[in-house]
């Protein structure tokens, strides 16, 4: 008796469960992405050529998806934790498949664009049923219409396999490629050298060496009206067998990576699933079946087993397709995974070219992606308990780093050793088989297939992931990191001011300014760019905190709508009112400053300073050395750079030539290192536009580093050159770790050496409960002049490791949660100028020479 009622509340318990399964695919089937045709929401991404164009959307990279998730999670009122975002940015922007249908032309009402490709199957079963949500609450005008549909782009799977034209160029680049890819060991990422060939570059090298042929999808491209590069999302993958799909399809959804492409939306599914996780018996999902419902009477033997929504959406869901598009069609029965490729540039990535056009349904991409996303969804739990107010922003950055999540050790660059130590293929392969049973009843195959047959099929494809995974390059090193250099130890903090010479060809000068702007940390917690124009002083990109910004406002229409030229006199003076905007602000807010200031010049090797104006512009700089002691010029010149040598403080520092006949990396890794060791300013906020104290007392500002990482400051003689009383100078932990406080006035850039602790003209102090004091009384006794005075080197570095409870930052600028913060104070500065009237005088000459010459 008691064991029926057991089994009738089992009973009764599981038509419950049914049930609620069943609403909730009711609710979630509502969602337009899962339909079967282009939503409303993303009809404005192809009712229009423009989006079709990739130089409209913005570059395919980490970056670029970081920025838009950063700018979402800052929009005012945003209350969403990283759990609806995730399932939000999903239902919203993701949809796979999409294919264009051959023939079909625009027109009014007929959109010739549908999800009908092999992806989509999968893609719907996920947001139907195992990752249920919506996004309806998603802030859509936070995100102009350029950024909406890049990153609908980037997290949507499909192929465009369509004949290019371009075949014999771009595909023989990538076989000349692949026959250079090397296996690489799988270890720990100590333990192992680089020897990473990859699937990112080579078309770059390739042009390089033809002498600089374009590839299509670059700014110049080879006869464009021959090549429809236009309509690129289209054309479906039909089948391994096909002879109308190019030599070299190009994937969509694919995002570069410094650890490797990676497919988007495979990473952002596994997040969602980590973070909503949920395992469905497979026989429920057989009984959801869309079609083939008689056939439920034939339930696999592997019908008792749950499906976990964390494996569908990453591993498991390709590996099925695999099982189920690719081996009933092998003439040997044996899965093949893998497909590399390369992106038509490394700075400006829009084209992702595979390299065959055979067995296409788990690319590398999807690899790395789907990998990446299982990753994080088996971990993500643990982490959200440790950093309960963790951001998919912050999440992002730190595992797409060196420094992992939250001092796990888990990082992109060590997913192979992850997956072989973590990732049982038993585990695997029972999740394939069962996600394959599932998909079977909701795609449209060539073939009929048993049960069985899909059990052995999806154990194939696991088998062949696992003997492929050791072969995938994870890591692409730039050659920007010089181990000896400690400045590389710092991230970049600064209010940058590019002025670009427009007569310089927009498609010969992109790479070389965006290498150098992608590396500038530009985030809300990390530095701002204002992007002029150096004829004229118009501003071309506002100061912005998201490189977005810069990528949407900075293109060849806009490029040649701006005066072409260079004229130092004005960029002097832009600069300085740029500048007074930035210290206005501190003042008001009482900051400390904590960015550097840099004026980047780009001159055309053709730009010159007009002899009339030489003593001016030299008298200029000289006048802003003692007013502006923060800011730093540097030039990033085409021709001879030594002509500009009179408007600079040390020529060897801050010259460097940007020649377009020599790959990006010669000229532009220079100026990256250059920029990384100007310091963060310390100033006084209590000094007003005329360089008067109003009112003495303590200023203070909060700062934050990462475990193990140095920040370093300047304070210039302009704040204590006279002599004053209780004047000093303060640092305070604030999270309970230690730092190690350096100070020179001859060592610009002061820190602890552990093989050499005790360097001569610094002082180093070590200090976790106590304040760091330094007394600037008399700093500038026995000098001549301020000029004369050197100023104050001060480095903060945090120890290497610590635990996420000493750490977790919930501070809104910190950039994760394993910031480490603490306070500057300073006390009773001065405001010292003894150029302020000369500068004067020059603002004056400037304002009636610049009124001569228009």
């Amino acid at each position: 008796m008691l064991r029926s009622l057991r089994q009738v509340a089992n009973k009764s318990l599981a038509a419950v469960a049914f049930v609620l399964l069943c609403c909730s695919v009711g609710l979630t089937e509502a969602q337009e992405n899962a339909q079967l045709q282009i939503p409303p929401s993303l009809v404005e991404c192809y009712n229009t050529s423009y989006f079709m164009n990739r130089d409209n959307r913005l570059p395919y990279n980490l970056e670029t998806l970081i920025t838009l998730i950063e700018k979402v999670e800052n929009s005012f009122g945003f209350d969403q934790d990283i759990t609806q975002l995730s399932i939000a940015l999903l239902h919203r922007f993701r949809q796979d498949g999409i294919q264009r249908a051959p023939g079909v032309t625009a027109a009014p009402g007929v959109l010739p664009y549908s999800p009908t490709g092999f992806q989509f199957p999968k893609f719907r079963i996920l947001l139907s049923r195992l990752i249920p949500g919506n996004a309806l609450r998603f802030p859509n005008s936070t995100l102009t219409r350029e950024e909406r549909c890049s990153l609908h782009f980037m997290l949507s799977s499909s192929f465009d396999t369509q004949v290019r034209g371009d075949e014999n160029q771009v595909c023989n680049n990538l076989s000349q490629y692949r026959a250079q890819r090397l296996p690489r060991a799988v270890g720990l990422p100590q333990q192992r050298r680089s020897n990473f060939v990859g699937d990112v570059e080579i078309l770059d090298d390739m042009q390089t060496r033809a002498g600089k042929k374009t590839a299509p999808g670059a700014q110049q491209r080879v006869n464009p009206v021959s090549f429809d590069y236009y309509d690129d999302v289209g054309y479906g993958y039909t089948g391994s067998d096909s002879n109308t799909i190019s030599q070299c399809p190009v994937e969509n959804g694919v995002i570069r990576t410094k650890w490797g492409n990676v497919a988007a939306g495979n990473l952002i599914a596994g997040i969602a699933a980590g973070l909503q996780p949920q395992t469905v018996q497979l026989r429920s999902l057989l009984a959801l079946s869309s079609r083939r419902p008689g056939y439920s009477q034939n339930m696999p033997q592997v019908a008792t087993v749950s499906v976990d929504n964390r494996y569908a959406a990453t591993l498991a869901g390709d590996l099925a397709e695999v099982a189920l598009v690719q081996v009933p069609m092998s003439s040997t029965g044996q899965a093949t995974v893998g497909a590399s490729g390369a992106w038509n540039s490394t700075v400006m990535p829009k084209w992702y070219f595979l390299s065959q056009r055979q067995n296409m349904e788990m690319t590398d991409a999807e690899i790395r992606g789907g990998l990446d996303g299982l990753i994080i969804a088996l971990n993500i739990g643990t982490w959200r308990q440790q950093a309960s107010n963790l951001k998919l922003s912050q999440l992002l950055r730190m595992y797409y780093s060196l420094d992992g999540v939250l001092n796990s050790g888990i990082m992109a660059c060590s997913r192979a050793y992850y997956f072989q130590q973590n990732i049982q293929p038993t585990t695997l392969n029972v999740q394939a088989s069962a996600f394959a049973q599932v998909l079977d009843r909701e795609m449209q195959l060539r073939v009929t297939l048993s049960p069985d047959a899909i059990a052995n099929f999806a154990a194939s494809a696991a088998s062949a992931l696992g003997a492929y995974l050791p072969l995938i390059s994870d890591y692409s090193s730039d050659g920007e990191a010089d181990p000896m250099d400690i400045s590389n130890n710092t991230a970049i903090m600064t209010d940058i001011f590019v002025f670009l010479d427009t007569s310089w060809e927009y498609h010969r000068l992109v790479d070389y300014v965006n290498y150098v702007v992608e590396r500038l940390n530009i985030n809300p917690f990390g530095s701002s760019l204002t992007l002029l124009a150096a004829r004229d002083g118009s501003v071309m990109v506002n100061r912005t905190f998201y490189i977005s910004d810069f990528y949407a406002n900075w293109n060849m229409s806009t490029h040649s709508s701006y005066r072409s030229g260079f004229s130092l006199p004005i960029i002097l003076s832009k600069t300085r009112q740029l500048a007074d905007k930035i210290f206005s602000a501190e003042r008001e807010s009482g900051s400390l400053g904590g960015r550097s200031l840099i004026a980047l010049l780009v001159p055309s090797p053709i730009a010159f300073v007009h002899e009339y104006d030489f003593n001016y512009c030299q008298n200029y700089v000289m006048g802003l050395n003692v007013s502006m002691p923060g800011l730093t010029f540097i030039y990033y010149a085409g021709g001879a750079v030594i002509r500009f040598m009179d408007y600079v403080n040390n020529p060897r520092e801050d010259l460097y030539l940007l020649d377009t006949d020599r790959p990006v990396e010669k000229s532009a890794i220079p100026v990256i290192r250059r920029l990384r060791k100007v310091h963060r300013r310390l100033t006084n906020p209590r000094c007003n536009a005329q360089w008067i104290v109003e009112n003495q007392g303590l200023s203070t500002f909060k700062d934050s580093e990462g475990l193990g990482k140095h920040n370093f400051y300047r304070l210039p003689a302009n704040y204590f050159y006279n002599a004053g009383s209780m004047r000093y100078l303060k640092v305070k932990p604030v999270s309970s770790v230690a730092f190690i406080v350096c100070t020179s006035r001859t060592i610009t850039l002061p820190f602890r050496n552990p093989s050499s602790p005790f360097t001569e003209g610094q002082d180093c102090k070590q200090i976790s409960a106590s304040d760091f004091s330094y007394d600037l009384t008399d700093m500038c006794t026995g000098y001549n002049g301020l000029m004369e005075c050197p100023a104050l080197y001060i480095s903060v570095q945090a120890q290497g490791f610590a635990e996420i409870s000493q750490v977790e930052c919930r501070d809104e600028a910190c950039p994760t949660p394993m910031s480490v913060q603490y306070t500057i104070s300073v006390n009773n500065l001065d405001c010292s100028n003894s150029g302020t009237k000369n500068v004067a005088k020059i603002s004056v000459v400037l304002v009636m020479s610049l009124l001569v010459r228009l």
